[in-house]
C-alpha cells in the first residue's frame, strides 16, 4: 500500500515537472533549433505517405504495360491484382489524409502559444506538431477529395476484367480510367510536394514565440 503511494506520488512530482513553464532559455532554444526539428519529424510523415502514392502510380503504370503484352488469363489476372493492389495502397493514404481533416480543433496563435508555454514543453510540441499535420491536410483537402472516388473507381474494372476476352474489350476503358486516376493522384502529390516545406508555419511559431519573450522575458528575436 505504502510502495503504492509512494509510486503515485512519484508519477506526479514527474507529471509535475513535465508540465512546467518553460523558462526564457529553454523557448530561446526551442525557437531557435527545436522548432526545425518538429517541422522535420512532421514532413518525413508526410513524405512516406507522398511516397506510397508515387510507387502506386508507378505500379499502376507498369501493370498497364504489363495487360497491353498479357498472352494468357494467368498474366491478365496477375497484372489486375498488382493493379487493384497498388489503388487500394493509393485509397488507403487518401483516406487517411481525408479524416485527419478537422481532427484538430486548436488553432495555433499568440494567445494558444502562450498558453501551451506556461503548461510546459510538452503541451507546446503536441499542438504545434498537430498544427502541421493539419496543415499539411488542409492544403490537399480539394485534390484528395478528388482523387478519392477516382482512383476507387478502377476497382469496378478489377471485378470485371479477368480474363483475355475481357480486357480486350474493356482495353481502352480500363487505360482511360488509370490515366484519370494517375492525373488524380499527380494532382494530390504535386500539391504535397509544394507545401512540405512549411517555411511559412516555421516562421509563424517563431513570431508567436518572440512575442511571449518580448512580452516576459524582455527577449527580441534576432
Amino acid at each position: 500500500m505504502i510502495k503504492g503511494i509512494l509510486f503515485s506520488l512519484i508519477l506526479s512530482a514527474i507529471g509535475a515537472v513535465s508540465a512546467q513553464k518553460m523558462s526564457c532559455e529553454e523557448l530561446k532554444l526551442y525557437r531557435d533549433v527545436t522548432l526545425l526539428s518538429i517541422l522535420d519529424r512532421e514532413t518525413a510523415k508526410a513524405k512516406q505517405q507522398y511516397d506510397v502514392l508515387v510507387n502506386a502510380k508507378k505500379n499502376a503504370e507498369n501493370q498497364i504495360k504489363a495487360l497491353q503484352t498479357a498472352k494468357s488469363n494467368s498474366e491478365v489476372q496477375m497484372a489486375m491484382t498488382a493493379l487493384k493492389g497498388a489503388y487500394e495502397q493509393a485509397t488507403s493514404i487518401l483516406s487517411a489524409f481525408k479524416a485527419a481533416k478537422g481532427a484538430v480543433k486548436i488553432a495555433v496563435n499568440v494567445a494558444t502559444v502562450a498558453e501551451s508555454i506556461n503548461k510546459g514543453k510538452g503541451t507546446l510540441d503536441v499542438l504545434l506538431a498537430d498544427n502541421e499535420k493539419a496543415a499539411l491536410v488542409t492544403a490537399i483537402e480539394n485534390e484528395v477529395i478528388g482523387a478519392i472516388p477516382v482512383v476507387s473507381n478502377v476497382y469496378n474494372l478489377y471485378k470485371t476484367v479477368v480474363d483475355l476476352k475481357t480486357l480486350n474489350t474493356k482495353r481502352n476503358g480500363l487505360i482511360a480510367e488509370v490515366s484519370k486516376a494517375n492525373a488524380n493522384l499527380d494532382k494530390v502529390c504535386n500539391k504535397l510536394s509544394s507545401v512540405m516545406s512549411g517555411v511559412k508555419r516555421v516562421n509563424d511559431y517563431q513570431y508567436y514565440i518572440s512575442d511571449y519573450l518580448n512580452k516576459y522575458c524582455g527577449s527580441k528575436k534576432k
